[in-house]
């Protein structure tokens, strides 16, 4: 007899235990408590908010309180351009997600994209993206010549002068092209230095035509090498003329000057 009515309470609580699992899974179905509403925030330009939510329709069919969370902010940050998103549930019936762009600044060695945060990510299809300047080097090196962009570029605002490319060779020497079509040559050393005699003598080279280079290497004053002729500017102490203007002196020396390499 009391094997018997162990066996029957044995039974009864796996029932009961049955039976509150059912229940309890039938209040948490989608059913019940279904997810109408997807709410997308976030500054969009490169994305839409029907592809976030289309990523996220499979997930929110599961309903309010099944929905995996994690998986659907994984399936957002997946989609192309989308630097970090978040999803949240929003009682009764919503889910929030809000979506953080990546905002491409600079092209880095041609496939790779780095952002104002100096973030690099890949895009298919971003090959032929236009108005933005390339940076090259070393990958290993990819901050530094990120930041020497920023830098430079803060120092040409007021010059109206864009950067179009920044390259850091092998040897560690730089090479400058701006969007007028002047290419200069930096060197491994003195980087601001040189940017400045540059800077100094930019009057005075819009007179002369056809600048292909501009050699930056020297100790004391720079080459202009032309399409057709190359043409050296000795730097001199700056003074001011007549009318209050300072500038270094453009004129012709000899070719055969050399560079300094550093």
């Amino acid at each position: 007899m009391r094997k018997l009515t162990g066996w029957l309470l044995v039974s009864f609580a796996c029932l009961a235990m049955g039976l509150a699992v059912a229940i309890a899974g039938r209040w948490h179905d989608a059913e019940r408590w279904p997810i109408r509403w997807l709410e997308v925030e976030g500054e969009l330009h490169r994305i839409t908010s029907a592809q976030v939510r289309s990523v996220v329709a499979e997930q929110a069919r599961r309903g309010f309180f099944v929905i995996d969370i994690d998986r659907a902010r994984r399936r957002v940050e997946d989609l192309p351009w989308v630097a970090a998103a978040s999803v949240s549930r929003h009682w009764p019936d919503a889910l929030k997600i809000t979506i953080l762009e990546h905002r491409a600044v600079v092209r880095w060695n041609d496939e790779t994209l780095i952002g104002a945060t100096g973030e690099a990510f890949r895009v298919a299809g971003t090959d032929g993206m236009q108005g933005l300047a390339h940076l090259s080097g070393p990958d290993s090196r990819r901050a530094e010549v990120f930041q020497r962009w920023k830098k430079i570029r803060a120092r040409l605002v007021d010059r109206a002068l864009e950067i179009d490319a920044l390259a850091l060779d092998a040897r560690g020497a730089w090479r400058l092209e701006l969007g007028n079509g002047h290419q200069l040559l930096l060197g491994r050393e003195h980087l601001d230095e040189r940017l400045e005699r540059y800077l100094s003598v930019y009057g005075g080279l819009a007179e002369i035509t056809r600048i292909k280079r501009v050699d930056l290497r020297y100790p004391n004053g720079l080459a202009v090498i032309r399409h057709s002729a190359t043409e050296v500017v000795e730097s001199t102490a700056s003074t001011p003329d007549a009318s209050g203007r300072r500038g270094m002196p453009v004129h012709q020396s000899n070719p055969g000057a050399q560079p300094h390499h550093g």
